[in-house]
């Protein structure tokens, strides 16, 4: 099985295995409930499109790592972005999550 990770923590809140024909996406923010940060928003989406376009990939497995599966949005981090005046950064997360959900439906 191999793994991808890399060392840089943003790049580390969505892991990525590939068993077989299967993806495995772990959300990897366990202290924060792996609640959905814009970077893990992003990240699942690009995940999402390429193993749409992948005709190797039969499966992809979302879990999440700790105690928790996901907690939903990172409501904090959008409060925060609103209190510093960069609301445009919680429309683009938004627009990107919904993009995301509609892509894991489809």
């Amino acid at each position: 099985m191999a793994s991808t990770s890399s060392t840089n923590a943003e790049s580390d809140q969505v892991l990525v295995e590939q068993k077989s024909s299967a993806r495995i996406l772990t959300l990897n923010r366990p202290k924060q409930l792996n609640a959905l940060s814009s970077v893990m928003v992003n990240r699942l989406l690009e995940l999402f499109l390429a193993c749409a376009e992948d005709s190797s990939v039969k499966l992809i497995i979302l879990k999440g790592n700790g105690r928790a599966f996901c907690a939903g949005a990172d409501v904090a981090a959008l409060v925060r972005d609103i209190n510093q005046g960069t609301w445009k950064l919680g429309v683009n997360y938004a627009r990107n999550e919904f993009t995301m959900n509609y892509v894991m439906a489809t």
